[in-house]
């Protein structure tokens, strides 16, 4: 029956969320199996996302008007079942996820009531992360080998700050991108901070652009990872290789694009490649590898469609291409590059 057959779908999403959340990453034949779960069914993915962000709303509330905070997801999730489409295992997966995440909630609580200690080990040494910075200037990259396996290359004009212990492995961008082929370690989880979310690794590859303007690009080349916003609505979502967001600062994760991972990061070749992106935007990738001062005679010319491959660093190769369109002409000025309409009159 379709019931059945919708809590069997949360039963298994329900146990898989359970298993992400936990303190440790995927082993290889686990990973294997749950992308095989998620490609079987679009239902999975939906599921797996639902109570991955009811448990991450519970986890938010934890020790600070947890009740309120479980009481309004859980109101909200229920309100929510009158959108048309909505698979039937919600409610019963909300009520049932809720009593379930209460209860691991309010145990240690009582526990500490009850005069059980709530400290444990309080009088363990606490261990010193061994923090590295590493940055790149305008123009360069850098291929750097991380302390457990892992290597991390970094685009242009980019920082990040590591610090490494034994329970987890955690990367601040704090500005730029960088793209992280994770080393295998289900002990150790490799996250990655940045614009106000985590991105968590469950055996990957991916791809973190932190924008100029606060937003953060996440691309999945393989495997899979997870991705929460830090503080905030807690929310959380998994990726799969092929899926890209573009997270907001205090926002839940949008439902993930499908892009070409290999244009995405081309950059590691020294390349760019846009298909049928803005030129607005294609200027602004240019910015981020030269010192370019170019303006637009008319802001719709922003709008206009760029598709091609480009060298980064050989800004005059675009120039001449973006005048081999006819659609445009170039005006070099004492302050820089205006970009006109074809038709307009302009000084050679």
């Amino acid at each position: 029956m379709p019931a059945d057959r919708d809590m069997n779908i949360f039963d298994t999403a329900s146990a898989w969320a359970e298993r992400l959340l936990a303190e440790r990453a995927l082993d290889a034949a686990a990973e294997a199996e749950l992308e095989a779960w998620l490609q079987a069914d679009p239902q999975h993915q939906a599921a797996l996302n639902a109570c991955l962000e009811l448990e991450g709303m519970i986890d938010a509330a934890h020790g600070s008007d947890w009740a309120d905070g479980l009481i309004a997801a859980t109101e909200a999730e229920l309100a929510a079942q009158e959108a048309p489409g909505r698979p039937a295992w919600i409610v019963p997966a909300v009520i049932g996820m809720a009593a379930m995440l209460a209860l691991a909630i309010a145990l240690p609580v009582w526990t500490g009531m009850l005069g059980g200690d709530r400290t444990a080990d309080s009088n363990a040494p606490v261990q010193l992360a061994a923090v590295e910075t590493y940055s790149t200037a305008r123009g360069d990259r850098q291929e750097i080998a991380l302390p457990d396996g892992s290597v991390m290359t970094l685009n242009t004009g980019s920082r990040v700050t590591t610090a490494f212990v034994a329970e987890e492995r955690r990367v601040v961008l704090e500005a730029g991108e960088a793209l992280f082929e994770v080393s295998h370690d289900p002990s150790r989880p490799f996250i990655v901070e940045a614009g106000g979310h985590e991105v968590r690794a469950v055996g990957t590859a991916f791809n973190v652009y932190s924008r100029d303007d606060g937003r953060t690009v996440v691309t999945v080349v393989e495997g899979l990872v997870q991705t929460r916003i830090e503080s905030g609505p807690a929310s959380a979502a998994l990726l799969r290789a092929g899926d890209q967001v573009e997270l907001v600062p205090g926002e839940p994760a949008p439902e993930p694009a499908r892009v070409d991972v290999v244009a995405a990061t081309a950059w590691r070749q020294g390349q760019l490649i846009f298909d049928g992106r803005r030129l607005s935007e294609v200027v602004s990738e240019f910015r981020r590898y030269n010192d370019l001062d170019i303006a637009f005679a008319d802001g719709q010319l922003g709008e206009l469609q760029i598709s091609g491959s480009f060298d980064p660093s050989d800004s005059e190769a675009f120039l001449a291409a973006l005048s081999a369109t006819e659609s445009v002409r170039i005006e070099r000025t004492g302050d820089g590059i205006r970009i006109h309409a074809s038709g307009e009159n302009v000084q050679p």
